[in-house]
């Protein structure tokens, strides 16, 4: 299940959490609230692009950079995106810290560099969106194939069928030959055998030819 799918599933309003600096300066001393929905939160993205860019022939190599950018979605190194907060959480620092210790680090770090949350869930929703479409069009174009292949298959199969029926005629075909073929020789060598009686009445020695290899 896609970040979408998953936001849709608990609920159709998410909770904003947006740090308060303190007016020291120090980490933020309170966290206010607001609402925003899920389409609110939703980018328009650039469907034919991601759709011309699954179409490649080698699609599934295919960066999620590049279905991001096809999606228009841009990365600024300057500014907050849902991949740089998830290289920071993996860095040593925030591993060894506890969940609640995490959230209020990077609220703080969030709220000092003057960057929304809700900018961070809209980037994370637009990209799952994006990788999620791209999957939509990668899955029809293989199920596009997959049918087109069992058709091949079923073609060849009949083929193979055919052509093994075929071998099977044609084998049966020179047993047929070879069984019709015994029986005339058999009945060449009786007759040859009535001649050669016949004209020994005539003459001394064989002038008829008798097969002595017949089936």
């Amino acid at each position: 299940m896609g970040l979408l799918a998953a936001l849709k599933k608990i609920g159709t309003r998410l909770r904003i959490i947006q740090a308060v600096p303190a007016k020291d300066g120090g980490p933020p001393r309170r966290v206010s609230t607001r609402m925003a929905s899920i389409d609110e939160l939703g980018a328009e993205l650039r469907s034919e692009e991601v759709r011309a860019l699954a179409q490649l022939p080698a699609e599934l190599s295919v960066a999620f950079e590049k279905v991001f950018e096809a999606a228009g979605i841009k990365t600024d190194t300057k500014t907050w995106t849902i991949e740089r907060l998830r290289d920071l959480l993996k860095t040593e620092q925030f591993r060894s810290m506890d969940r609640t210790a995490v959230q209020k680090a990077v609220l703080g770090l969030l709220s000092a560099e003057k960057a929304l949350v809700e900018d961070l869930v809209k980037d994370a929703v637009a990209r799952d969106k994006a990788i999620d479409a791209f999957e939509s069009f990668v899955r029809k174009k293989m199920e596009e194939r997959r049918t087109a292949r069992e058709r091949r298959i079923a073609e060849i199969e009949t083929q193979v069928r055919q052509l093994k029926d075929e071998c099977s005629r044609l084998r049966e075909e020179t047993k047929v030959d070879q069984e019709q073929f015994g029986q005339w020789r058999r009945r060449k060598t009786a007759y040859e055998r009535e001649m050669a009686w016949a004209v020994n009445y005539l003459v001394e020695g064989q002038v008829v030819t008798i097969d002595s290899d017949t089936e």
